[in-house]
């Protein structure tokens, strides 16, 4: 019952399964095997996102209740600039390449987020690797162990977790991973660095 309908709404959106799978993070073949009912347990995480992505109940997706009483989720249009690098920088042009429409319950409605595809491997420690789509609130305070989107030089982007070093007066921007050094913001270059935003949400590429 739950696959069936996953799959006729998938259809209705005029969505491919890959679509489909990006959007909720796992791969092609995972949506397959939801239409299949090879999954025939799903998590509730995973029934949650899709009702939302489908504006329908859970109790929907699950056979319990018909679509005269769906729920409608409203959706947030973020701007998706080029990739952030996640490993040695970037330049990051100033304009908007698309829109990446999420569920409105995902994020809070009342702030402000931009997108980016991460590329590169510093921070896989904290289960962000490159290819996926890392959305940012728009701000410009963080506290120390945030996960953030940092403009080091002219239009050149990356994300860290961020430190501020009150004792030798500096900010650390800390990969997650131990190949990389930390970038050192001090006196001589934090005239061109900025916070440009906090992390909110990854969507994984892969299942």
């Amino acid at each position: 019952m739950t696959g069936e309908r996953i799959k006729k709404l998938r259809k209705e959106k005029g969505m491919t399964q890959q679509e489909l799978g990006e959007l909720l993070g796992v791969q092609k073949s995972a949506i397959a095997k939801y239409e299949n009912g090879r999954v025939p347990n799903l998590k509730k995480e995973t029934i949650t996102k899709l009702a939302d992505i489908f504006q329908v109940s859970p109790n929907y997706l699950l056979g319990i209740e018909e679509p005269s009483t769906p729920f409608y989720s409203n959706n947030i249009d973020i701007p998706l600039y080029s990739d952030v690098c996640c490993g040695e920088g970037l330049f990051v042009e100033d304009y908007i390449e698309e829109y990446i429409s999420l569920p409105e319950s995902l994020l809070n409605p009342r702030k402000e987020y931009f997108c980016q595809y991460a590329n590169g491997d510093s921070m896989k420690d904290e289960s962000i690797q490159s290819g996926d789509l890392i959305i940012f609130e728009k701000t410009q305070t963080l506290h120390n162990g945030d996960i953030g989107c940092f403009s080091v030089e002219d239009n050149v982007a990356t994300c860290k977790k961020y430190y501020k070093d009150q004792t030798n007066n500096c900010i650390i921007l800390q990969p997650a991973n131990n190949k990389y050094s930390p970038i050192i913001i001090n006196e001589y270059n934090f005239q061109s660095f900025r916070i440009i935003g906090k992390l909110s949400l990854v969507i994984s590429k892969r299942s």
